[in-house]
């Protein structure tokens, strides 16, 4: 299964410097030296690709060596943190959603507003990218080439059978809050008899909830839990105890199987999630059963965002003229993101090419819907301003009681 852009959830144990190294640069090697090698630390291969596929075959002469180093994401956070601070440290580093407050806000990476023009190259660049990358002294650090809101995949052949109607406007209409939502489950159960579940996994409801919030986890020096933390309980309470999840582990082998499956009507996906998760799943192991033209995407009963990846400079970077030139390319070109989003179907940052592109698009994964155009509407209503520096810590914390709850819940066997 392809867990690309799995989030951390928690950090190794014990480490040496020389392990942490991967994602720094190697003073003793001349190839890897400040001078000849722009280092890239990255824990996604959209990184690696883009640099390589994009980037390099339109600068061929650069005069030095870009050296992209990848770390798998339950490790990156480890590896990276003994080094950023270092003359180890690497110039360019990717910054998920999950904690990319932790390195906008640590006064290690580098201020992008005067550099080769980034402010003014990312005036088409929806606002709540910018807000993410900007520190709490105003400072923009950060940059992201996609924006990521999120939205409800599902099965239009299994929505026809078991909602009455396959249709976009039709699904949408009857889980356009959550109380509809819980009744639509509901219907789902009832009329597959008992076979089929609305979402696969209560972690399903998680990213939802947690992007659609209205306060942030931490607001001055206090920690805030917001209100509509309490319907997720409920919400929970009511999907388990009545059966209306296929009770897997979000983003394991059983999660992902149920994309090429008659079991699971849908999924709630950011617009990464298409590409690096939907598509790679919906054909089976074998070959033999594949889903590929039978999904489509609605909002669902709110608005929410979910991850995304920025780029940024490290303070200790001998090369923040080149790193610079790199991260303007790859998040404001306007050429560049183009022919990415027509590529790879990736929703991308610039609100100038979106418009640009969204009216024409169609994704034959999704029989022909034009989901950009959705997706460009939802992207108007994210509010950034939750994202903190702690959330990774305290989401986890967080998703730790309610995963009891549903255990509480299957041992009892309420229904």
């Amino acid at each position: 299964m392809k867990l690309k852009r799995a989030v951390t959830v928690g950090l190794l144990a014990v480490a040496t410097l020389g392990v942490f190294a991967a994602c720094g640069k190697k003073s003793e090697s001349k190839s890897d030296s400040g001078d000849k090698t722009l280092v890239v630390c990255t824990f996604t291969d959209e990184l690696k690709e883009i640099v390589n596929n994009y980037y390099l075959p339109t600068h061929k002469d650069l005069g030095y060596k870009i050296k992209v180093v990848s770390i798998p994401s339950d490790q990156y956070e480890t590896k990276l943190d003994p080094v950023i601070n270092t003359d180890k440290a690497p110039d360019v580093i990717a910054l998920e959603s999950a904690f990319v407050k932790k390195y906008v806000d640590s006064g290690q990476m580098a201020d992008l507003g005067g550099m080769d023009g980034i402010k003014e190259a990312s005036n088409d660049t929806y606002s709540y990218v910018k807000e993410v990358g900007t520190s709490e002294d105003g400072k923009l650090r950060a940059l992201a080439w996609q924006a990521a809101p999120g939205g409800f995949f599902y099965r239009a052949s299994l929505a026809e059978k078991w909602l009455g109607t396959g249709d976009v406007a039709g699904v949408q209409s009857q889980v356009s809050n959550y109380a509809d939502f819980l009744k639509a489950a509901e219907a789902v159960k009832d009329k597959s008899g008992g076979t089929g579940y609305m979402l696969s996994s209560i972690q399903d409801l998680y990213k939802p909830f947690f992007g659609a919030r209205k306060h942030g986890w931490v607001e001055g020096d206090k920690l805030v839990i917001d209100s509509s933390l309490d319907q997720l309980m409920d919400i929970s309470k009511d999907f388990v105890s009545q059966k209306l999840t296929q009770d897997t582990e979000g983003q394991s082998e059983a999660w992902f199987a149920g994309m090429n499956e008659n079991k699971v009507l849908g999924y709630s996906l950011p617009t990464w999630g298409l590409s690096y998760w939907l598509k790679p799943n919906a054909t089976s192991a074998d070959k033999k059963v594949t889903t590929d033209g039978d999904w489509r995407m609605i909002q669902g009963p709110t608005s929410w965002f979910w991850g995304g990846t920025w780029a940024g400079i490290t303070e200790k970077s001998t090369k923040k003229e080149e790193a610079a030139d790199l991260i303007k390319y790859i998040t404001t070109d306007p050429t560049f993101l183009k022919k990415w989003a027509e590529d790879k179907g990736d929703f991308v940052s610039s609100q100038k090419v979106v418009n640009e592109i969204k009216d024409t698009y169609e994704e034959k994964f999704l029989g022909g819907q034009n989901h950009y155009a959705a997706f460009a509407a939802m992207a108007e209503n994210i509010n950034a301003k939750i994202l903190t520096k702690y959330d990774q810590t305290i989401e986890t914390l967080y998703r730790a009681p309610l995963k009891t709850y549903e255990k509480r819940y299957n041992r009892l066997k309420i229904s």
